[in-house]
């Protein structure tokens, strides 16, 4: 008998293409920096920090100006920590709405930030369809922390038995695993439709 009364997705990968290798192409080529600079350097925190919500996008800039030593206009940057995203992920959307008619409980749950966030809401409209949004942002917490698992189900007042999370990322797989909710790693929606089925699931 299929129990899952909710179904909670990640964003990146699941719904919007991310190509971090375009942002470094951008991001290096204005601020004219060897791209290794962004991978092996210590700049890596001040985006975890926008993230998880503890600074604003205006510090995000400010920060990263001054770590690199370079003025880049707001906008400017803000279009180029933007251009990682770089699609929709085909099929997806489509899924969401066979589930939606079928009455699931939809949420997202997602490490994002709100630049990140906001433009996926304004180019694929499926995620207006939502129930609930989870965002590392707003929670002050990411995946794959136990604890914002728990916090979701929680708010859904669901047992973690009744929720299924999809992501692409073994590792945030694992996190929901732990927390008791049912888990599926994305790789393309044909193969999630596929996995679905072995949740009593249709779509």
């Amino acid at each position: 008998m299929n129990t899952i009364r909710h179904i909670i997705f990640d964003l990146g990968q699941v719904f919007v293409k991310v190509d971090v290798n375009v942002f470094v192409k951008n991001f290096s080529a204005e601020f004219g920096i060897d791209p290794a600079e962004l991978t092996n350097d210590d700049y890596d925190g001040v985006h975890k920090k926008f993230m998880l919500g503890n600074i604003t996008g205006e510090e995000f800039h400010r920060m990263t100006c001054e770590h690199f030593d370079h003025a880049a206009p707001f906008d400017k940057f803000k279009m180029i920590w933007e251009s990682m995203l770089v699609g929709e992920v085909a099929g997806t959307a489509e899924i969401v709405e066979r589930l939606q008619q079928q009455n699931y409980s939809l949420a997202l749950l997602s490490n994002t930030d709100p630049w990140h966030y906001e433009y996926s809401l304004k180019n694929i409209p499926i995620l207006h369809r939502f129930d609930k949004n989870f965002l590392s942002y707003e929670l002050k917490m990411q995946k794959p922390n136990v604890e914002i698992f728990m916090v979701a189900a929680r708010d859904l007042n669901a047992k973690p038995g009744e929720c299924l999370f999809i992501d692409d990322l073994q590792p945030n797989i694992e996190g929901a695993k732990t927390a008791n909710l049912n888990a599926i790693q994305f790789t393309d929606a044909k193969q999630l439709r596929h996995d679905l089925t072995e949740f009593g699931i249709n779509v």
